[in-house]
């Protein structure tokens, strides 16, 4: 049986024309709020319309990519919305990636156009014969008229191209079209009641598809979207001055950034908050989160949303009204409108009630595939019974009542911190490295706890591998929340009796061979060895430790950031995960 979404009428039209038609309708009113400023509907629709006059006077053809890579602010929502005026789709690239990640990236799609700041323009290594547009130039946009555009798409173009990571160390390119998001973001704003009254603070990286709906639904139905500051996007002690200062009724994010914001209201008893909504999606829910939040914003609703990527941004709902202390995770829920469901075995057949299979998704929803690559759009999108369904990967089972229990991932892709990560891809990376003979990645930790990655290698005749060294050299290829926190050298990988890995027959990361201790000398350093003990729990680490084999990860470097912060250390993530001992972090900051 296949659970349906309500079946509603499809919403017509383009992800970018609601919002031109509400800078219309609300000319005057704030659009994009940040610490040190603001910009009106009015604004952000002159801007945009010059954007995109200026791509359609370049040739850039319906649908075709237009790459957009900037920090956090107001370009990024000009830079989305003047990439649809003028008939292109949008691909978000996050400025961060490593060097070499980013150029590959602009190079496969094509793109003919880059979209940026100009701060960010001089840091990087554009590839050749690409033009490179800073939003943020004023002179250069200062002649470009902004009469409206004509719009050029259908609903079932393409609107903008996501990468998510690849199992064969290739990002895939999740193609979406107007259709499918437009369905979403309407969806979401209906059953949500969200009016110009409503305010989203905007923590989602441009290249997370929960910033769609933080742009795009939210701007639509006249609401604000309000913008961190770049350095601070991971700060909750700045998330909390926006949500109070420009009254936030929204929040939309992984469940480990409101758990680190309701662990640093706990710890400030901080008054009340004047959030009204809290969206949760892209990982597990901790079952205690839900009522600490609300304790924290009295009268908040706490709802759970799930989905793919190659879904529209999300295709399940649920409510989190009381947690019952029987479950063992939250609930995934009921479809939402124009989309569907089905748990089916190995051969495409359809599950019991109760009998876990994997979950597909189907419906108005489902991505168009990826980006100029037909052999893994054929391995995931698949037809049964006549319809093109999405195969998610992920396991679940139906219940009697209709709802969907979700089980966790069947394969080599996991969850940490909210990304999705293919082991493969890491995996990828390290046989690239000249002293490694062979890999493999495995994620320990329960769904629901703390996980962290660990490789394990075995080294190539006459080299002896440098933990700290792997990890320098992954980082310089990898996102940070891909690099493993653990390096296990091995003689030989454990092999199953048909010449598999055995995953189950791998070492845990567990006892580390701990370096001489060697105690804190300076200020910073004193203050480090007190945030890292309490965060792993232990009174005796070493400024010559490494955090990482001790347990450290991507979440856990998050708040130590942010415990930094309140200390008065200036610390950036990347940093942490360039230095993973203490002595060589303390290094890295400034004192505030």
């Amino acid at each position: 049986s296949s659970v349906n979404g309500v079946v509603g009428d499809v919403p017509g039209g383009l992800l970018h024309a609601r919002v031109f038609e509400a800078c219309e309708r609300w000319s005057g009113r704030d659009a994009v709020v940040w610490s040190g400023g603001v910009m009106s509907f009015g604004q952000v629709r002159s801007r945009s319309l010059r954007v995109g006059r200026v791509l359609r006077d370049a040739g850039v053809g319906r649908g075709e990519p237009v790459v957009v890579c900037a920090r956090k602010g107001w370009e990024q929502v000009v830079g989305v919305l003047g990439v649809l005026a003028g008939g292109g789709a949008y691909v978000p690239l996050d400025p961060d990636l490593p060097g070499e990640r980013l150029q590959a990236l602009i190079e496969r799609t094509g793109a003919r156009v880059v979209l940026t700041q100009r701060a960010v323009a001089r840091g990087v290594q554009w590839p050749q014969g690409v033009r490179v547009l800073a939003l943020d130039d004023d002179e250069a946009w200062a002649g470009v008229a902004e009469e409206p555009l004509e719009w050029v798409q259908e609903p079932t173009d393409l609107a903008y191209v996501i990468f998510t990571s690849g199992s064969t160390g290739q990002p895939k390119g999740v193609m979406i079209d107007h259709r499918g998001a437009v369905n979403t973001v309407v969806d979401i704003n209906e059953r949500f009641s969200v009016t110009a009254g409503d305010r989203v603070l905007a923590l989602s990286s441009l290249s997370f598809d929960l910033s769609v709906w933080d742009i795009f639904g939210v701007l639509a139905a006249g609401g604000a979207v309000v913008l961190p500051d770049p350095d601070g996007t991971r700060d909750p002690a700045h998330w909390a001055d926006l949500v109070r200062g420009k009254q936030v009724t929204i929040w939309n994010s992984v469940p480990a950034l409101l758990e680190l914001f309701v662990e640093y209201l706990c710890a400030h008893d901080e008054p009340d908050l004047p959030l009204r909504l809290a969206l949760l999606s892209g990982d597990w829910i901790p079952l205690t989160l839900p009522d600490r939040a609300r304790a924290r914003a009295a009268g908040m609703k706490v709802v759970s949303l799930g989905g793919a990527t190659e879904a529209s941004i999300w295709s399940i709902a649920f409510p989190i009204g009381d947690v019952d202390p029987q479950w063992r995770s939250i609930p995934y829920g009921w479809p939402l409108t124009n989309q569907r469901f089905r748990v089916l075995d190995s051969r495409l057949r359809d599950r019991p009630d109760f009998v876990p299979g994997e979950l597909f998704i189907g419906g108005v929803g489902v991505a168009m595939g990826y980006w100029r690559d037909e052999e893994r759009t054929a391995a995931s999108f698949v037809t049964v019974d006549g319809e093109r369904w999405y195969r998610t990967g992920d396991l679940g089972r139906y219940l009697p009542d209709g709802t969907i229990e979700f089980l966790g991932r069947e394969d080599f892709q996991v969850k940490i911190g909210g990304y999705r990560i293919e082991l493969g891809e890491i995996e990828a990376a390290l046989l690239a490295l000249e002293q490694i003979e062979s890999a493999v990645v495995h994620a320990w930790g329960q769904p629901g706890g703390p996980r962290r990655l660990a490789a394990y290698i075995v080294p190539g005749v006459g080299h002896e591998p440098d933990a700290d060294e792997i990890r320098r050299r992954l980082a310089q290829k990898l996102p940070a929340y891909m690099v493993p926190a653990a390096i296990v050298v091995l003689d030989a990988l454990p092999l199953t009796g048909n010449g598999k890995i055995d995953r189950k027959a791998l070492p845990e990361p567990g006892e580390v061979v701990r370096t001489p201790y060697a105690p804190p000398n300076s200020p910073a350093e004193h203050i480090l060895v007190e945030i890292w003990g309490g965060l792993l729990d232990s009174d005796r680490i070493g400024i010559h430790d490494n955090l990482f084999e001790l347990g450290a990860d991507s979440l856990l470097a998050l708040r130590a950031v942010a415990a930094a912060d309140t200390a008065g250390l200036h610390l950036q993530l990347n940093d942490i995960f360039a230095n993973p001992t203490i002595a060589t972090q303390a290094t890295h900051t400034t004192q505030t």
